[in-house]
């Protein structure tokens, strides 16, 4: 009778409406739209959606996600997970790129189902650990609250089975956004990762904004930082913008690994500041 009445209550914790009686109706269709998994480089998968990444960092102890896309993506990226041939319980640390809807939706039940850890920037925890974020479209979209277990700041690292990812707070799109680095080893040679936090607008009010009142001063940190360093490989929380399910095409095709690509990230942060520029330049009187 207890599991009974446990299974009722977990039922109840992650029901959602359906995508079209939800806010950003027609995006979350398009984003939710299902996408085979794929391998990426190394010790890295793709098992997110058509729209959203998830990735999966795969070590002798263990399973690392970042990102966890729309609650309605959970069933997807758990079946992707199992496609690829690993476990779900074997997922141990969840990795948090920022406090949005549609990345960390589907935290609380893939937290609830694997039994892994959630590890966010501090400037995010609230947002996470209440389910609601006080500014910009997202607003009007909360989310199931997650517990973090751990806190990391700018610089902080995370390791699991011999991989070793490091935290870099690059705000602007929440106070917490952050992007995350490592290098894996593949034919012999090592390359630098970086899976980049969202650095767009998103709608996002940049003049006067009593809840984040340094946004754009942490959105120009963030353009600064990401053009100082050098990524081998490019990955992005949206997948388009980093070209990940094309970039599995061609190498379907037998081409050289495409993701190894130097000049993807200074592309994508230039036109990403441009994009800030002008909007920041729309909204000032």
């Amino acid at each position: 009778m207890k599991r009974i009445a446990l299974a009722i209550l977990v039922a109840a914790c992650f029901t959602f409406p359906a995508p079209a009686e939800l806010p950003f109706a027609q995006d979350r269709i398009g984003w939710n739209k299902p996408a085979a998994p794929f391998p990426i480089i190394g010790n890295i998968y793709y098992v997110g959606t058509a729209g959203l990444s998830v990735h999966l960092i795969a070590t002798p102890a263990g399973l690392i996600l970042i990102d966890q896309g729309l609650p309605e993506s959970v069933p997807e990226i758990e079946e992707n997970i199992a496609r690829l041939g690993f476990k779900l319980t074997d997922v141990k640390l969840l990795l948090a790129g920022h406090a949005h809807f549609d990345h960390v939706g589907g935290l609380a039940a893939l937290q609830h189902d694997s039994g892994a850890k959630v590890v966010a920037m501090a400037e995010d925890k609230p947002y996470l650990e209440s389910g609601h974020i006080p500014f910009g479209p997202c607003r009007d979209v909360p989310t199931v609250p997650v517990k973090v277990d751990r806190t990391v700041r700018d610089g902080d690292s995370v390791s699991l089975g011999g991989t070793t990812l490091t935290a870099h707070r690059t705000g602007g799109h929440t106070p917490g956004a952050t992007s995350w680095s490592m290098t894996v080893t593949e034919g012999g040679k090592a390359y630098r990762v970086l899976f980049a936090s969202s650095t767009s607008t998103g709608g996002n009010p940049l003049v006067t904004v009593p809840e984040y009142k340094n946004i754009v001063a942490d959105y120009r940190h963030s353009f600064a930082w990401l053009k100082s360093v050098k990524a081998d490989v490019l990955l992005t929380e949206h997948q388009d913008l980093s070209e990940e399910i094309a970039r599995a095409g061609r190498a379907k095709q037998g081409a050289p690994n495409p993701f190894i690509d130097p000049t993807a990230l200074p592309r994508y942060v230039a036109a990403s500041e441009a994009a800030f520029d002008k909007e920041l330049a729309r909204q000032r009187p």
